[in-house]
């Protein structure tokens, strides 16, 4: 870190580096040894420990570069707001789908603190998204943030499923569906 508190660029591409090797190594359910995420990354352990003391914090910086990706996402749709909303709901749903490995792993690995600052942060866009297509009447004006979120979390939380992703796009879809106009 420099004086004033911001991080040196070296320093922040090794961190966005190991982030990124253990972004990798979660999706595809690789069982590393903590230090191997040095070696996948191109530093050293050193390195490793000095951002990352454990495997959770490691988890929990690679948990929050996915939600803030989702929500920066969201918000910088510039389309219609009913489409930018279905889109998040869907994107959301299929990023999940696409990548069930990271989410158990992080899931399993992240603190519930962690867990529910981003959820927060994920409430927080939905909601902006959802302001905005009532606004544009192109959903219910009564329709809450935090049940879109209850929707979210239980398909989330069904991965185990046999019918799992299936399920999961027709859930997204009938609560789209619900959120439409009265």
């Amino acid at each position: 870190m420099t004086p004033s508190g911001m991080m040196r660029a070296d320093a922040r591409r090794n961190r966005e580096a190991i982030v990124a090797a253990a972004r990798a190594a979660f999706d595809q359910d690789e069982q590393l040894r903590f230090d191997d995420f040095a070696d996948r990354a191109g530093v050293g352990v050193g390195t490793l420990y000095r951002h990352f003391p454990t495997r959770e914090a490691l988890a929990a910086a690679v948990y929050r570069d996915e939600v803030t990706g989702l929500c920066e996402r969201a918000r910088a749709s510039t389309g219609p707001a009913g489409k930018a909303l279905t889109a998040f709901l869907r994107g959301f749903v299929g990023y999940v789908v696409a990548h069930t490995a990271l989410a158990r792993a992080l899931a399993a690995l992240v603190a519930p603190d962690v867990q529910a600052d981003g959820g927060g942060e994920l409430e927080r866009t939905i909601s902006e998204l959802m302001t905005r297509a009532a606004a544009a009447g192109a959903i219910r004006d009564d329709a809450l943030p935090g049940a879109v979120m209850i929707v979210l979390h239980g398909i989330g939380s069904s991965i185990d499923r046999p019918n799992w992703s299936g399920e999961s796009r027709a859930a997204v879809e009938l609560l789209i569906d619900g959120l439409g106009p009265a």
